[in-house]
C-alpha cells in the first residue's frame, strides 16, 4: 500500500505518549483525489502511527467504473472489503465520505459484512458538511461544479446516510461535535487536528526563499470575501504607507485582494500538492488569519495558525477560531476591523525584535498543545471507545 513519502515525525519522550498508542486496528478509505482535510485526518495521523508501530494504514476507496448504476458489484465489494477478509484490520475509518444512491445497496451489504465479522466503523469530519450551511457556502461562492442546488442538497443527505450507518463519529472541534450530534445517537469523540511539527518545519527548513524582502501573507482555498474583506483594506493601507513591503498569496486569490493591493505588488504563489505545501508557506514572514464569524467558519480549527507558527512567522488574526491559540499581544495580535489589523501589522513591520519575539512564542504553544507527537494518542483512544460502544450495542441487540 503507497503512503505519502513523509519522513517519520514523533520523538517519544520515556516513552510515556508511545504507551499509550494501544487500540484496534484501523484502515482508512479515501477518495483518489486527495485533499487537504485528508492530509490532517488521515494521511499524517496514520503515518505517524505507523512509524511509531501502531497498526494502521490507508487505502483508496472507489466506485464501480463499468458505468451500471450499482454494477460490478462483486469487484466493489472485494476491494473494499480486502481487509475485512484477510482479517487485517479491525474497523474503519470513512472520511467525509459520502455513498450515492446508485451504490447504496453495496454499502449496505458491506456495512452488514462489518457487523457480522465484528468489526466497527468510523466516520470522520472535520468541517461541517452535514448542515444546509455548507451548500449555501458553494452556492455563494460559485462552486458548484456544474450542479445545481438540489444536487449539492443530495450530496449532503449522502454524507449524512453515510455517517448515520457508522459506529460512532470523529470529528475535530467540538462544536462540530455539537451539530453532528444531532445527526446521530452514536459516539461522537472529538479528535483535534494537530500538526506533523517535525515533518512541516523540515520542509521549510529545506525551502529557499524566492520572495525577498519583508512579507505579509494569507494561504487558504476558495471562499467568501468576507473573510478576508477587513484584511485587505488592511492590505492596502499598509502598501501606502509601506511600499517595500511586498505581500504574498498562497492558493486561491481573493477578488478582494486584488482589489486593494495592486498587482505589481502581490506575489501569488500556486497550489502545491500535499508534501511540499509548507514551502510556500516559508515565503511569509507576517501571516494574516481570518475567518468571517459564521456557522461554518465557527465549525472549523485553527489550522493555519498552527502552520504559520510552524513556518516561522508572526500573526495577526480574528478572534474567530485564533482567539484561543494567539494570546494577544504576547504570542500575536488577535484584530478586527482594517484599522486594527493596519495596526497590529504596523507594529510588526516597524519591530524586527517583536516580531521575532511574538513567532517564537506562538511556536510553542503550538509545540506544547497542538502537535501531532503530542495528540497523536487521541485517535487510538477514540477508536477503541467506539469499537467498545459497538461491541456493547451488539450484545444488547442480541
Amino acid at each position: 500500500m503507497m503512503l505519502l513519502q513523509m519522513r517519520g515525525c514523533l520523538k517519544w519522550s520515556e516513552g510515556t505518549v508511545a504507551d499509550r498508542l494501544t487500540g484496534p486496528s484501523v484502515l482508512a478509505l479515501v477518495g483518489e483525489q486527495r485533499i487537504g482535510p485528508d492530509l490532517w485526518r488521515v494521511f499524517q495521523p496514520m503515518k505517524a502511527l505507523e512509524d511509531a508501530g501502531y497498526p494502521c494504514g490507508w487505502a483508496y476507496k472507489k466506485y464501480p467504473t463499468d458505468g451500471t448504476p450499482g454494477g460490478n458489484v462483486a469487484a466493489f465489494f472485494n476491494d473494499l472489503t480486502f481487509g475485512l477478509i484477510h482479517g487485517t484490520y479491525d474497523g474503519y475509518l470513512l472520511p467525509r465520505m459520502g455513498w450515492p444512491p446508485d451504490y447504496r445497496r453495496v454499502a449496505e451489504a458491506w456495512f452488514a459484512d462489518c457487523r457480522a465479522k465484528g468489526k466497527f466503523v468510523v466516520y470522520d469530519a472535520d468541517d461541517d458538511v452535514f448542515t444546509s450551511q455548507e451548500t449555501h457556502r458553494r452556492v455563494e461562492l460559485g462552486w458548484m461544479e456544474g450542479k445545481s442546488y438540489e444536487q449539492l442538497e443530495a450530496e449532503r443527505f449522502e454524507r449524512i446516510w453515510a455517517m448515520q450507518q457508522c459506529d460512532g463519529v470523529t470529528v475535530s472541534t467540538q462544536r462540530l461535535a455539537t451539530i453532528v450530534r444531532s445527526f446521530t445517537n452514536r459516539p461522537v469523540v472529538v479528535v483535534p487536528n494537530a500538526i506533523d511539527l517535525v515533518w512541516f518545519r523540515g520542509v521549510v527548513r529545506q525551502t529557499k526563499r524566492q520572495i525577498p524582502g519583508l512579507t505579509i501573507g494569507w494561504a487558504g482555498g476558495r471562499r467568501h470575501d468576507r473573510d478576508v474583506e477587513q484584511m485587505a483594506e488592511a492590505w492596502g493601507r499598509i502598501a501606502a504607507r509601506y511600499p517595500e513591503v511586498r505581500f504574498v498569496v498562497q492558493g486561491w486569490v481573493p477578488p478582494v485582494i486584488l482589489e486593494h493591493v495592486g498587482r505589481d505588488r502581490l506575489s501569488i504563489l500556486p497550489w502545491m500538492n500535499l508534501e511540499r505545501y509548507p514551502c510556500g508557506l516559508a515565503q511569509i514572514d507576517i501571516a494574516c488569519c481570518f475567518a468571517a464569524d459564521t456557522p461554518f467558519n465557527r465549525a472549523k480549527s485553527p489550522i493555519k495558525c498552527f502552520e504559520a507558527a510552524a513556518a516561522g512567522s508572526a500573526v495577526v488574526a480574528s478572534p474567530t477560531l485564533y482567539g484561543a491559540v494567539v494570546d494577544h499581544g504576547g504570542s500575536g495580535f488577535i484584530a478586527e476591523g482594517a484599522a486594527e489589523i493596519e495596526d497590529a501589522l504596523a507594529q510588526l513591520i516597524e519591530s524586527n525584535a517583536t516580531r521575532r519575539m511574538m513567532a517564537k512564542r506562538l511556536l510553542k504553544t503550538v509545540e506544547k498543545r497542538h502537535s501531532l507527537a503530542g495528540n497523536l494518542w487521541r485517535w487510538p483512544a477514540a477508536w477503541s471507545q467506539i469499537a467498545e460502544s459497538a461491541r456493547v450495542g451488539r450484545l444488547v441487540a442480541v
